[in-house]
């Protein structure tokens, strides 16, 4: 028989640290919509991203706190509508099911440090880079490299509460993810001038470190983990 109340089932609940993401990064976009181009700029330059900016020692003067905050906050400002739901539904489809099997602090800080890593990787192979890195695929890519390590080594097996991707999804689909970013970190430019604009190193560096600490925090915080047979 068809359970009594499917709006409670698993797979329709979304975890609140995701809600809670979610809502933040369409917060700050609405209000992004009433600035004018000088305060659009403003946000820009402090908040957004800006490999150059780490290079000038004036500037860790004058502007330590949001040089220091920018990798944090970047991961917040989405360029238009189309940049926002793409992330929020990718967020969606793979942020849940890495939540449901974590604490919201574990997977908040598991998010957060990813974007951040994301950010320094993205710098390390663009040192002097002047154009602002926004958006929160970097951090996602971490979720996404979390969720696949989580599904090839599970700390417990995946149940109804707890569900992660097949294996061999799992394998496909990081050799497909890694692969086609690089494909167009590499030749990008030359396929197309607007694929040159984004930050695939920031996605590349984002999943190989969420893939090597997703693990780690995997039943983090879950009351009563179930653990696979023979631990």
């Amino acid at each position: 028989m068809p359970p009594k109340n499917p709006i409670h089932q698993p797979v329709l609940k979304v975890p609140n640290i995701i809600r809670l993401l979610a809502a933040l990064s369409i917060l700050v976009h609405f209000c992004g919509i009433f600035l004018t181009g000088i305060q659009e700029n403003y946000v820009l330059r402090y908040f957004a991203f800006i490999p150059e900016r780490f290079q000038n020692p004036e500037l860790w003067y004058h502007e330590s706190i949001t040089l220091a905050l920018s990798p944090l906050t970047y991961a917040y400002i989405h360029s238009d509508m189309y940049h926002l739901l793409l992330n929020i539904c990718f967020l969606l489809a793979f942020g849940t099911a890495v939540a449901r099997r974590m604490s919201l602090i574990k997977f908040l800080l598991l998010y957060v440090s990813s974007g951040i890593v994301s950010a320094f990787f993205w710098m390390g192979c663009n040192p002097h880079e002047i154009a602002p890195l926004i958006g929160s695929s970097g951090a996602l890519s971490g979720i996404l490299g979390a969720l696949v390590h989580i599904s090839i080594a599970p700390k417990f097996h995946a149940d109804p509460c707890h569900p992660i991707m097949p294996l061999r999804v799992a394998v496909l689909f990081s050799i497909f993810w890694v692969g086609t970013n690089l494909i167009f970190w590499l030749f990008g430019s030359m396929l197309s001038s607007e694929l040159e604009y984004i930050a695939w190193e920031a996605h590349i560096g984002g999943f190989i470190f969420g893939f090597l600490v997703g693990r780690t925090f995997d039943g983090r915080g879950l009351p009563n983990t179930p653990m696979p047979p023979g631990h």
